[in-house]
C-alpha cells in the first residue's frame, strides 16, 4: 500500500499538469466558441435592426412628423446597413469563383456571413455558396473539438 502511495504521489505532478492542460485548452475552446456565437447573434441582431428601421421608414411619408425627415433618416439608416454588411474582400464582384474560395479561407464566421448574404443578393453563385458553407462548416469543426 505504501508503495501505491509513493508511486501515486510521484505520478501526480504530470498527471495534474496534463490535467490542467486539457482544462484550459476546452476553456479556450469554450471562450472561442462564445465569442464566435456572440458576433454572429449581435452582427445578426443590427442587421434586422437597421432593416427594420429602413423599412419603418420607407413608410414614414404617410406620418406627419416623422415624414419631414424620413428620407433623410432612411438614407443614414441604409448607409449604415451597407457599412454593417460591407464583403471584407477588395475587389469582390471581379473575383472568379476559384478566387473567391481562396480569398475566404481566412475569414472569421461574421465576415463569410456577409459574403453568403451579398453573394445570395447578387451573383448567387452555387460554387461560392459552397465554398463559404465549407469555410462555415470548418469553423463549426474547429470550436467543437474538446466540447
Amino acid at each position: 500500500m505504501l508503495n501505491r502511495i509513493v508511486k501515486t504521489l510521484k505520478t501526480t505532478p504530470s498527471d495534474l499538469a496534463h490535467r490542467g492542460a486539457d482544462f484550459t485548452d476546452r476553456a479556450r475552446t469554450r471562450v472561442q466558441r462564445a465569442r464566435s456565437e456572440g458576433s454572429e447573434t449581435l452582427w445578426t441582431m443590427r442587421v434586422d435592426a437597421l432593416e427594420r428601421v429602413e423599412d419603418l421608414l420607407h413608410g414614414a411619408p404617410d406620418l406627419p412628423v416623422v415624414g419631414r425627415v424620413a428620407d433623410v433618416a432612411e438614407r443614414l439608416v441604409h448607409q449604415r446597413i451597407e457599412a454593417t454588411t460591407a464583403v471584407p474582400v477588395a475587389d469582390y464582384d471581379a473575383l472568379n469563383t476559384k478566387r473567391v474560395g481562396e480569398m475566404i479561407r481566412d475569414l472569421g464566421r461574421v465576415d463569410l456571413l456577409k459574403v453568403r448574404r451579398y453573394e445570395m443578393a447578387n451573383k448567387n453563385r452555387k460554387t461560392v455558396m459552397g465554398h463559404v458553407d465549407r469555410e462555415l462548416s470548418r469553423l463549426d469543426k474547429s470550436l467543437n473539438t474538446d466540447a
